[in-house]
């Protein structure tokens, strides 16, 4: 089994998973599902109120205030492959919100910053081929329901693994992605969540997962991970 290994700085959420490696291999240009919900932005320090290690799982809760009308709670999860399993790493995120508000209107994304020479969504009408993507620099480009699967495969430079990024069928809603200069090759993209209102004593919830996959067969096995990922039970709870 692979080990996946990694760490938080549990005041800036946005930033996500650092110092990732994936059993002798480094991705430390990579910054993986990261929490954005304003005030917790790319700049701003947020310190949880509760945090905890329960098994394989960081839980972090961020209660409201007065500039972020919303309870945000984080769970990070290292998932490792089963008998049959051909990622060979892979860690989940479970995001909820929550109000003490008659109404409101929760933003909230998550996102990942990471080298990239080549971009592949999953395309609705055939997942395993995929769609290629151009990277065009400081050009963002979106992607709705409308046009294929919340999931993308990405092939960075110097790498024997792909990284696939992918949301849940019943929580995909808008991806956009950001391409950097080409001598970099970083591309972030972003995951805007929840698109209904938010009422007093509802809880909305959300599910990403990333994986390491083999760059051999790469975009066949996302596929397949993404087709396990969709038929998977909700979660009860952070």
């Amino acid at each position: 089994m692979t080990e996946l290994a990694a760490r938080l700085d549990l005041t800036r959420p946005a930033d996500g998973l650092l110092d990732v490696a994936v059993g002798a291999m480094p991705w430390h240009a990579a910054r993986l599902l990261g929490v954005v919900a304003a005030p917790l932005s790319q700049n701003a320090a947020d310190a949880p109120t509760e945090s905890h290690i329960r098994g394989a799982d960081l839980v972090v809760a961020y209660e409201a205030s007065a500039h972020r009308p919303m309870r945000v709670d984080a769970l990070w999860r290292a998932v490792a492959p089963a008998a049959g399993d051909k990622f060979l790493a892979a860690a989940d995120l479970i995001v909820s919100v929550r109000t003490d508000l008659l109404d409101s209107r929760p933003e909230l994304a998550v996102q990942s910053v990471l080298p990239a020479c080549e971009i592949v969504r999953l395309t609705a009408r055939d997942p395993i081929a995929g769609a290629a993507l151009p990277h065009p620099e400081n050009a963002p480009a979106a992607f709705g329901l409308e046009n294929g699967a919340g999931c993308l495969l990405f092939r960075p430079p110097g790498q024997s693994l792909s990284y696939a990024e992918m949301v849940h069928p019943a929580d995909f809603q808008r991806d956009e992605l950001h391409c950097g200069a080409a001598e970099s090759r970083e591309v972030r993209v972003v995951h805007q969540l929840f698109s209904t209102s938010l009422e007093k004593g509802v809880i909305l919830r959300a599910r990403v997962r990333g994986i390491f996959v083999p760059r051999a067969d790469d975009a066949r096995i996302a596929a397949e991970c993404y087709a396990a990922f969709a038929s998977a039970n909700p979660p009860l709870g952070t």
